[in-house]
């Protein structure tokens, strides 16, 4: 699997063990940075397609994907790792919602990023090039949304 894979909802769950549907779009499942006997990870599916991940345990996200020998990058789908609608010939009509969001998918990136560093990871050229893309992204939305309030 290539760094730049998106492995979608269907492809995370089946890494995981004592995989439980709890709603639409929302799965429970045991976390594979220990071994438990009940699930403490809750994982859920955004409408754009992100995977979200809680541990009720104590593992954050970045350590839960790192054990199963993925990078945050396999959870992020390609049509928001590469936003650019946020470009200033595209400031007329800019949407504040997709602003944020773009900045949350950002902020994720970062801070998963930020979590490698904390534990002495460092990043690989994969990570270097999201985690600039990232930072872009934030730059991007929010110059877009500061040219539609000073429009």
């Amino acid at each position: 699997m290539n760094n730049f894979d998106f492995l979608g909802i269907d492809g995370f769950l089946s890494r995981l063990d004592g995989v439980k549907r709890t709603g639409p779009g929302k799965w429970i499942a045991k976390c594979p940075t220990r071994n438990e006997r009940t699930a403490s990870l809750s994982i859920k599916q955004t409408d754009d397609g992100r995977i979200l991940l809680h541990d009720f345990g104590g593992s954050d996200a970045g350590e839960v994907i790192t054990a199963l020998g993925l990078s945050w990058i396999h959870l992020i789908p390609p049509h928001l790792r590469n936003n650019r609608s946020y470009s200033p010939a595209e400031r007329q009509g800019h949407d504040a919602k997709a602003a944020l969001n773009a900045i949350y998918s950002a902020a994720i990136i970062v801070r998963i990023c930020g979590n490698k560093l904390i534990e002495g990871q460092g990043l690989d050229q994969p990570d270097h090039h999201a985690l600039r893309r990232a930072v872009h992204d934030i730059s991007t939305a929010l110059d877009g949304v500061r040219g539609v309030l000073h429009g």
